[in-house]
């Protein structure tokens, strides 16, 4: 039993690994064609890339384990059913239910590890995504200015420095026309200028300037003021053009267990809704059940089916992770609207792969391991 416990998890673990490692690698380039405008900016370094990676590797680590573990079960034992060696296990002796052990065992471990990196790794690293991209693009900002061309992109603002310096971004005369308030715009002045990236909120940069001057005139009155100044700091903020741009944002994911639950408890106390926040907690558990749910299916699937290639694995493994998929978000939309318990909307997908997966293995286990 020792040596088919080895062989069968040589079968699951070697697919495993290439399935995850290539739907990691499928779900980052996805991510970075969708904020290309953002990652190919002007200020991007590799070691931007790294820290992304680094941040996003538990979020495609959480999607990617199911799909690709199902993967593993239908084309690892499946390979063994279309080979004849299966039918060589059951002459054996060996039972369809004996081979189930192997996928539990690790649906089991996958599910504890998407426990750990849903509840922690995950909140951090899609914060650090949200942080890294807003940093990005207001060093985007900073190079994307040149010199001597007005640059119009920030909100309401227009801004033109005769010289910027490749170095440190250093701008030498700097003019800034600020027509964020129609009825007085300001018209600033100044010897040099810079984009101060390392202080202030995610939504807004600071353009620090020195030695220059402020006009400001009044559109409705004759009025006309005049101010000079050492040094100043003017807050931008990015605008709906900009901040958009971040498309690395999921508020309810970047949340611990622990902030669900406070959020869930302050929404109640001020007479909001709080099952969104119970559901994406529950959801999240869901999540963490579906190897288990997935192996308890596959398995049966796997060792069940006719002789019928690979092509029947991958379409099979797709079917069954959409359908999955759709049904999760279904119970997720029900439970946010109260027509299913928070508990239930999140573990009801997997109750009913589960009890799919229990008759599957009976009629396997009643008709033969291969048929």
């Amino acid at each position: 039993m020792k040596l088919l416990a080895r062989y069968l998890l040589k079968e699951l673990l070697v697919p495993l690994v290439v399935w995850v490692a290539f739907l990691f690698l499928l779900l980052f380039v996805m991510q970075f064609l969708r904020g290309t405008d953002v990652l190919l900016g002007s200020a991007v370094t590799l070691v931007d890339v790294g820290r992304l990676i680094l941040y996003l590797a538990p979020h495609f680590l959480v999607m990617a384990l199911p799909i690709a573990f199902l993967l593993a079960i239908l084309l690892g034992l499946g390979r063994l059913s279309e080979d004849r060696e299966l039918t060589a296990l059951q002459a054996l002796g060996i039972s369809p239910t004996q081979l189930l052990a192997g996928p539990a065992v690790i649906g089991v471990l996958l599910g504890g590890l998407m426990l750990l990196l849903s509840f922690t790794g995950e909140p951090w690293g899609l914060t650090g995504v949200k942080e890294l991209v807003s940093e990005v693009i207001k060093k985007n900002v900073a190079g994307d200015v040149k010199s001597g061309v007005f640059y119009e992109d920030l909100s309401d603002l227009t801004l033109y420095a005769e010289r910027v310096s490749r170095e440190g971004g250093q701008w030498t005369h700097v003019l800034l026309h600020d027509d964020r308030e129609p009825s007085s715009p300001l018209l600033v002045l100044a010897q040099t200028g810079r984009v101060n990236t390392s202080v202030g909120d995610e939504a807004a940069l600071r353009l620090v300037l020195d030695v220059g001057e402020v006009h400001r005139a009044n559109r409705s009155t004759t009025d006309y003021s005049l101010l000079r100044f050492e040094q100043g700091e003017i807050s931008v903020g990015l605008g709906t053009s900009l901040t958009r741009k971040n498309r690395f944002r999921s508020p309810k994911e970047e949340m611990t267990p622990g902030e669900l639950l406070m959020a869930a408890e302050e929404a109640e106390k001020s007479g909001g809704d709080s099952r969104p926040f119970l559901m994406a907690l529950h959801s999240r558990l869901g999540n963490a059940v579906a190897p288990l749910s997935f192996a308890l299916l596959g398995t049966p699937l796997a060792i069940g089916r006719r002789q019928s290639g690979r092509a029947w694995g991958y379409l099979l493994t797709l079917s069954g992770y959409v359908l999955f998929y759709l049904l999760s978000r279904a119970f997720e939309h029900m439970g946010n609207q109260g027509k299913l318990p928070v508990v239930l909307a999140g573990q009801l997908t997997n109750l009913i792969f589960i009890a799919l997966g229990i008759f599957a293995m009976w009629r396997v286990s009643r008709s033969g391991t291969v048929r």
